[in-house]
């Protein structure tokens, strides 16, 4: 799979049909994958609601499946790979449509993120030009997250990051619900809000031997 150094996402490249967002997304940038801060998974207290499980399986692929897996299975369901915008690391998806469905919400966009060539975390988002449209966002996403898991707040200390809520299991498996900013190569000020699925474990092992 081809290697790219630059971050950008722009849907409009697979199909005409697909609109490409005014603010473009880092393909490679996900909050809950530790690429913008350090999140420390083990801030349980007194506080924290817990769940007994959250979703391992999407479009019909397991946690653990290796990147050939994850396309094939993908493409299934209209989620087509974004070459030029893919690498070993991470997997970007768009759709055949303008949004797709997940979770009884639309979506713009879809990274999934590897390590040692397995499947980790998954991080669906939509770009936004305010951040009260990404807030807009936020709370609808939490409110019908909220219907199926139990949420915490999550203060990260990070002031790019507006607001945080986090399902919690006492396995290795996350959910997290994610509004915050970062800037495009063009240094504009972009805002989005992620539903993020995440395994711990594999997302902490380290790299493989060769």
């Amino acid at each position: 799979m081809k290697k790219h150094n630059s971050a950008l996402i722009a849907i409009a490249v697979m199909v005409a049909t697909v609109v490409m967002p005014s603010c473009n997304f880092k393909s490679s940038f996900s909050v809950e994958t530790g690429d913008s801060i350090s999140i420390n998974d083990s801030i349980a207290s007194t506080d924290t609601l817990w769940n007994d499980s959250v979703q391992t399986v999407f479009f019909d692929t397991h946690f653990g499946a290796t990147a050939q897996e994850v396309v094939e299975n993908f493409s299934q369901h209209g989620l087509l790979l974004l070459e030029d915008l893919s690498d070993d690391d991470a997997l970007v998806f768009g759709h055949k449509s303008e949004y797709y469905a997940f979770g009884g919400m639309q979506w713009a966009n879809l990274t999934v993120n590897l390590n040692n060539g397995k499947f980790y975390n998954i991080s669906f988002y939509t770009p936004r030009d305010t951040k009260e449209e990404a807030l807009a966002d936020f709370n609808n996403v939490v409110a019908n997250v909220g219907k199926k898991y139990r949420l915490t707040d999550f203060d990260p200390q990070d002031s790019t990051i507006y607001a945080f809520k986090r399902a919690y299991t006492k396995s290795q498996y996350i959910a997290s619900v994610i509004c915050y900013s970062y800037s495009d190569d063009d240094n504009k000020t972009c805002y989005t809000t992620s539903l993020d699925y995440t395994d711990t474990l594999l997302r902490s092992q380290p790299p493989a031997e060769l």
